[in-house]
């Protein structure tokens, strides 16, 4: 990492962790709860098998019971994930904020200017994610 790398580094972390861990902990539960219901929107099944098709009430009380059943699993499931992967993520980041800071760099006050070369990966990776967010889009169409 080169200083204008380590500044940009120290700069953003001091404006990042200003909420404290607890708080991204609890942003981070909230998005994988998001994440459940999402999942659960996509993937939840119908009414069980052992619901005859004439029963109109049965099928949607069966079908409502089946996806409740996966809402209470899988959003509990996700939210556990993502607030233990926020706060594993605040602590290493923190770690290596002090100790950056503790080898004698300072914070800079204003945010650093960054140069092409600094910014070529975040780029290529920008353009890497897109691609595959392309490719996830097509295959939902594809799909429905």
């Amino acid at each position: 990492m080169n200083e204008r790398q380590r500044d940009l580094f120290l700069w953003v972390w001091s404006q990042r962790r200003k909420p404290g861990q607890t708080a991204i902990g609890i942003r981070g539960a909230l998005i994988g709860a998001a994440g459940g219901v999402l999942f659960t929107l996509l993937m939840s099944p119908g009414a069980p098998s052992s619901v005859p098709t004439y029963d109109t009430g049965g099928q949607l009380l069966g079908a409502l019971s089946e996806h409740l059943r996966m809402l209470v699993l899988a959003v509990p499931a996700f939210a556990g994930i993502a607030w233990f992967l926020a706060n594993r993520v605040y602590a290493s980041q923190e770690a290596m904020y002090q100790a950056i800071l503790q080898s004698g760099a300072q914070v800079p006050t204003q945010k650093p200017e960054m140069q092409m070369s600094d910014r070529g990966p975040a780029i290529a990776v920008g353009i890497a994610a897109a691609i595959i967010a392309i490719f996830i889009i097509v295959l939902f169409v594809m799909y429905w």
